[in-house]
């Protein structure tokens, strides 16, 4: 009995070393708007979706990698209207590439972007390129 407990001890210290080592990437929408962000791995011609995160304004998520490579975001930003559920305002946008660390020799990469919008009457993401609604749905 004494070597099951201990067994099952060594099993959870280790399962919780795995999951404690892992690359990160936090995102911060610091916009009034709602924020999708498609982490996209790989280069921008042959790139695959990683991960779809969803963030309300002002507020902050959290995704995982455990594989080293080349990312880069594409992001979704729309204003509602104050007054009624319709969407009023879309802006969409590709982030640069980023390098992600993922393996136990080299270390966890522990990421962190602020998304930011700069409202006027034309509002523009800061730090962002601008693209369409198709280059944005692709992939």
């Amino acid at each position: 009995m004494k070597k099951i407990s201990s067994l099952i001890i060594l099993l959870l210290a280790f399962s919780f070393s795995l999951i404690a080592q892992q690359a990160t990437l936090t995102i911060v929408n610091k916009s009034e708007r709602e924020l999708t962000t498609k982490v996209m791995q790989g280069t921008e011609k042959k790139s695959t979706l990683h991960k779809t995160l969803t963030l309300a304004a002002k507020s902050e998520g959290k995704i995982y990698f455990s594989t080293t490579g080349r990312y880069f975001t594409k992001s979704m930003a729309v204003k509602f209207s104050t007054d009624t559920i319709t969407q009023n305002d879309t802006i969409y946008t590709k982030g640069a590439p980023f390098e992600v660390i993922a393996d136990s020799k080299r270390g966890y990469s522990n990421i962190t972007m602020k998304f930011t919008i700069k409202e006027s009457k034309k509002p523009v993401a800061e730090g962002a390129l601008p693209i369409t609604r198709k280059e944005y749905e692709e992939n």
